[in-house]
């Protein structure tokens, strides 16, 4: 089958880092040709490319996104697209479900999907040199999955499970109820994952009609990114997925409910109309949403919001003491857009119409301009994003699926070109949006009782003596990406001297002062972003949570990296808070946290609570006995936040000495009585522990496990045998029983203790089936049948999820900067690594005969 290339002529000014120019936003033609390295093509049977060269990485990424989603869903079949979604995974005509994740896992792969709005996400990513295999089990899952009926009520098990899940999150019930309000006679009312109701009664050959119908070619949009040849994976591409036939997509017709971008029977409510619900937070909101007519860009209501932030910040100091927080954002789709307030209130807010009067007229006298430095700023941020996703091939897949299945690729590439931001800014300078907005009040419910592979790039330690930081540098001639990673030490230690969360308010406080005009003014040519703090309910920041060190994390553009790293340590070199910014950090996180914790899940709140007392030592360093106040802060900052009490990784095209010597007059001063980095301790058990208390939710939430003192040299071993016990537990529970979602298993390792375990949750009518399994999965007997090629596909799958953290340089220099400050070693993350590529089975065998005998289990069960 031939191909059908297309080079529209776009802007793609994003892309410019390929050539090495800089244009400024009034020189920039709205024609540029793509670049070398960039293609767009169609495939006869109608499938859409978009292909990405960068040889620097070491892996290829496949998204695929089906253009189907709950969008395009009735009552009926609300839940079909995610259904389809998981069962997808169950097997084809060629490859059972077990053989699907071995192949998978073989080759080291991340094989995963997702279901939207309008589109459901298929990634598939490998080591570059593996990918064509990667690509045949991707279009063997898309083109000739079987849905067999034997898996079919397993899978609605797990749905269900993941349905049970969001019921239990507050935030979630909100955003059902926000919907069903805003797009009622259309199916963007309906919640993508389904309802009990639908998911119980769906059909087998229903889902699979619905899949035969939307999953073809001319259906589909694939975008490849990473270390590959374009002609060859040209070739590629048409071998796989080129002889799949394609086909008529049917939409079904009503005469009363609207799907995909029709909205003929979308019944929007009445600006002035007060709607009220329910839902399981312990806030009450009162939400406003003012109608935003015509049709506008993603840049438009990308800068639109960043005008909203800085509003709703002005906006809560104007509002009375009871209002906890003021948020501003806009709430898009094909069919109605929004601008959405949400104000956060302890009380029933008696003063509704003169809260909502104040939201008005402030959008009413909201200046929604850009200057032309903001607008390069916000184009800069745009381009540096960009270069961050690059490098990690899924994200770009992941970030923009909902993008190119609405518009296409040349929408989504269009985005990122400055004279898009010039466009959005002209727009906005005109836009008046409407004041008479649509008001949801929700009430909290009442409850009961990588063409070139990229070479080793060795990193080089430069340690810190007499108040100078240990400096890690990495140079990465490829990249063009700055990564500047600063470790603070011994957080809890300091903590305990100065007050809790000192290090949380002080980095909050030096943030502040970088967001500030003066700063802004100088910054912004670097394109820096700056992070700060963790955020614990982000998934893929746990690798911060550790009580011991503080972080600042700084990416930016590599055009004047001694110019970075000097302005950088003009900001932080004898960084002393202003009191007011103090206050501002103070009040964000006691207003933050009650927010927090009551949107969380009470059962599963106890839970954390009783497996953290029960499994880890108390910590060292007790609790602050004292309030933290702001000279405190000051002596926090001054022991703290200095150089001799950092370690500082920096990632880029750099040279050591050129690195070292922008660094040369950061100093400080030397720790007296430097103690060991705290890590947490495994408890050991003298007599086994039960705890069954009721939780009183839709969710209870399991812990059975057993801890045992290590001989270290034996945790290559011990992860092997972790991650084949995970498979195993995981598989068993998850995919065979149907009775978990999300769950966790396996060995835990610290320091020369280790903690066998199980950790879930799921809907209590499965306790008491759970319970009695525990046990059986720590036996011996459970590894009778693990074969070298088990342990090879285990082991390789692992790799292949920590290849994922190391993407990015940012991450780079974290496991260089936590190596060296937990182990005394820069290289100890990759030895490690490298030690568990070499584990073979007789030595995991003889680990688990070693370790693996129960004695004094703790189990917690919280129903």
């Amino acid at each position: 089958m031939r191909f059908k290339q297309n080079f529209p002529l776009i802007l793609l000014s994003f892309f410019i880092f390929f050539l090495g120019n800089e244009i400024g936003v009034a020189q920039q033609s709205a024609l540029n040709p793509l670049p070398d390295n960039v293609s767009i093509h169609q495939l006869d049977n109608g499938l859409r490319v978009l292909l990405i060269e960068n040889p620097a990485l070491p892996m290829v990424g496949v998204n695929v996104v089906v253009k189907v989603g709950s969008a395009y869903e009735t009552f009926a079949t609300s839940g079909m697209s995610h259904m389809l979604e998981h069962l997808l995974f169950n097997g084809t005509t060629t490859r059972s479900q077990k053989q699907l994740y071995d192949d998978v896992d073989r080759i080291g792969g991340y094989n995963n999907a997702n279901t939207s709005d309008y589109y459901t996400n298929f990634m598939m990513v490998t080591p570059a040199e593996n990918i064509k295999q990667g690509m045949e089990i991707q279009a063997d899952m898309l083109f000739r999955s079987t849905l067999p009926e034997k898996k079919f009520e397993k899978e609605k098990g797990i749905v269900l499970e993941e349905i049970s899940k969001t019921l239990a999150d507050p935030d979630e019930q909100a955003e059902r109820n926000i919907i069903s309000v805003l797009y009622r006679g259309h199916a963007l009312s309906l919640p993508t994952l389904g309802t009990y109701s639908t998911i119980e009664h769906m059909d087998r050959d229903q889902v699979f009609e619905f899949y035969k119908n939307n999953y073809v070619p001319n259906n589909m949009l694939m975008s490849v990114i990473g270390n590959f040849d374009r002609n060859e994976m040209l070739k590629t591409i048409e071998e796989i997925y080129g002889q799949e036939e394609p086909g008529p997509v049917y939409r079904e017709d009503m005469t009363d409910w609207s799907t995909g971008f029709d909205n003929r029977y979308l019944k929007e409510p009445a600006p002035g109309s007060v709607f009220h619900r329910f839902y399981d937070g312990k806030m009450f909101l009162l939400q406003l949403f003012f109608p935003v007519r015509g049709k506008h860009s993603p840049v438009f209501f990308e800068l639109l919001d960043k005008k909203l932030s800085r509003l709703a910040d002005d906006l809560k100091e104007q509002l009375p003491q009871e209002v906890q927080k003021v948020a501003l954002t806009s709430r898009t789709s094909p069919v109605a857009n929004y601008i959405q307030a949400t104000i956060r209130l302890r009380a029933f807010p008696q003063d509704a119409q003169v809260l909502t009067d104040k939201v008005r007229q402030a959008l009413e006298h909201a200046d929604f301009r850009y200057d032309p430095q903001s607008l390069e700023t916000e184009a800069n941020k745009a381009r540096t994003f960009f270069l961050k996703n690059v490098e990690k091939p899924h994200m770009f897949g992941i970030y923009n699926a909902h993008d190119i299945a609405v518009d296409g690729f040349e929408a989504v590439l269009q985005a990122y070109g400055k004279q898009a931001f010039l466009r959005a800014a002209e727009e906005l300078a005109a836009f008046k949006p409407q004041t008479a907005p649509v008001v949801l009040i929700q009430s909290p419910a009442k409850k009961e009782g990588a063409k070139e592979q990229n070479r080793a790039v060795r990193p080089k330690l430069i340690e810190g003596r007499d108040g100078l930081p240990a400096l890690i540098v990495k140079q990465n001639p490829a990249s063009h990406l700055v990564a500047i990673h600063y470790l603070f030490k011994h957080k809890a230690m300091f903590e305990s001297q100065y007050g809790k969360d000192a290090a949380k308010i002080l980095h909050d406080c030096f943030g502040q002062r970088l967001q500030s005009e003066q700063n802004q003014k100088t910054s912004n040519r670097f394109g820096l972003t700056v992070k700060v703090n963790d955020n614990p309910y982000f998934p893929m920041d746990d690798i911060y949570l550790h009580p011991d060190f503080g972080y600042i994390r700084v990416e930016a553009l590599d055009d004047d990296i001694p110019g970075l790293i000097a302005y950088l340590n003009r900001q932080m070199l004898n960084f002393r808070p202003s009191e007011s910014e103090f206050k501002k950090a103070q009040a964000k996180f006691g207003r933050m946290n009650p927010m927090m914790m009551g949107s969380g899940d009470p059962a599963k709140k106890r839970f954390k609570e009783l497996a953290r007392k029960e499994l880890y030592e108390p910590a060292p360093f007790p609790e602050a006995a004292q309030e933290l106040t702001y000279q405190r802060l000051l002596d926090f900052a001054r022991d703290y936040f200095q150089p001799g009490n950092m370690v500082i990784s920096v990632v880029s095209p750099a040279s050591d000495s050129t690195v070292r010597e922008a660094f040369a007059g950061f100093k400080g001063f030397a720790l007296q009585k430097e103690p060991a980095p705290y890590v947490k301790t495994i408890r050991l058990h003298t007599q086994p522990v039960t705890i069954d208390e009721k939780g009183g939710g839709s969710r209870s939430y399991l812990f059975w496990g057993f801890a045992r003192q290590i001989d270290p040299t034996d945790k290559p071993a011990l992860k092997a045998l972790s991650l084949i016990l995970s498979d195993k537990i995981v598989f068993d529970i998850r995919e065979k029983q149907g009775m978990a979602y999300h769950m966790s298993a396996g060995i835990e390792l610290k320091g020369n203790r280790a903690l066998f375990y199980i950790n879930q949750g799921t809907r209590p009518q499965n306790v008491d089936k759970l319970l009695p399994q525990y046990p059986r999965f720590f036996a011996l007997d459970v590894l009778k049948d693990v074969t070298e090629s088990d342990l090879q596909k285990s082991v390789n799958m692992y790799l292949g999820r920590m290849m994922f953290r190391r993407l990015s340089s940012i991450n780079q220099a974290y496991y260089l900067g936590t190596s060296y400050y937990f182990h005394d070693d820069i290289g100890y993350d990759e030895q490690f690594l490298n030690d568990l590529k070499k584990v073979r089975l007789s030595e995991v065998l003889q680990a688990a005969k070693k370790y693996m005998q129960v004695q004094n289990p703790v189990q917690i069960v919280i129903r």
